[in-house]
């Protein structure tokens, strides 16, 4: 019996180091993950103009786009979430004040950061949705930048988001990508047609990250944790009783057909900056999706 037990101890302890030795080069390998360099080339004509028309274009899209669910309202940075062993989720500081963008962020530094996810020294930015905005246009990207260079100061220090030991692990195993490695390397169109249509209505959902949460079919899924609603399917099948008004409420105003109230996670309170022309758009893009079952591909 001793002598069973024994080799019962000394399988759990090698099981155990092997374990180990296993967590020891995930960690290091998310580390070298961490500290990868991603050369992204300029924009070669990309300039940022400062006239009245620009700056008000870029802060309607900062304010209409869900910019703030990460980076506080006035943009002068906010902690996402707290996940425990996973990590800590935090938006920066995008302002010239304590704790901000000092010193300031170059306009290749800013459009690298926003369609490519990279930081100033070339590694990857965690939770940007750099695969989003990397869709935006060039005069849409300029405008965004010279907005958010003249934003008021705001200081406010806000700790850096952080992969705990959990959130090393998974990115260690490839199942956490980096901003940077989601992001495609394809070109940019110069500019949108904003009339309002199917068109522009289909530029909007992608830049507004639509289907980051309802998924590539926009047939929704499951919640992002446990406890959440269901995603919801936004393709015919899901809301396909949804009138235009009806659509239009639920997006000023986080309510639908019925009544009953949007789900927290929804960012409805920054899509009801849109102009009627630019929900209208979603809308009849929204339309002309196939219609799918929920969740399905």
């Amino acid at each position: 019996m001793k002598r069973v037990l024994k080799w019962i101890g000394i399988t759990l302890g090698s099981l155990l180091a092997l374990a180990l030795v296993a967590l020891g080069a995930l960690y290091a390998l998310s580390g070298r993950k961490l500290a990868r360099r991603h050369e992204v080339a300029a924009e070669p004509s990309l300039t940022i103009p400062s006239d009245s028309a620009t700056l008000a274009r870029g802060a309607h899209l900062v304010h209409s786009l869900p910019c703030g669910q990460c980076h506080g309202a006035d943009l002068g940075g906010n902690v996402v979430a707290d996940a425990g062993l996973f990590g800590l989720l935090v938006g920066s500081n995008l302002t010239r004040g304590e704790g901000g963008r000092n010193p300031p962020l170059s306009d290749v530094e800013w459009e690298r950061a926003i369609r490519h996810g990279v930081r100033r020294d070339s590694t990857s930015l965690l939770i940007m949705p750099s695969e989003v905005f990397h869709t935006i246009s060039d005069q849409d990207v300029t405008a965004i930048i010279a907005y958010l260079k003249q934003l008021p100061a705001v200081d406010r220090e806000v700790r850096p988001t952080k992969l705990r030991i959990v959130g090393r692990i998974v990115l260690g195993l490839g199942q956490f990508p980096l901003a940077a490695d989601t992001t495609p390397r394809t070109p940019h169109v110069a500019a949108v047609d904003t009339t309002t249509g199917v068109a522009y209505g289909r530029y909007l959902a992608t830049i507004s990250g639509c289907q980051g949460c309802h998924g590539a079919s926009f047939s929704g899924g499951p919640g992002f944790a446990p406890a959440d609603p269901p995603v919801a399917n936004i393709t015919p099948t899901g809301i396909g009783q949804y009138s235009e008004a009806d659509f239009m409420r639920a997006m000023r105003e986080g309510k639908r057909p019925a009544g009953t109230a949007l789900s927290e996670s929804m960012p409805w309170k920054y899509f009801s900056q849109m102009s009627d022309g630019e929900l209208r758009s979603i809308f009849m893009f929204l339309q002309t999706l196939p219609p799918k079952q929920f969740s399905e591909p």
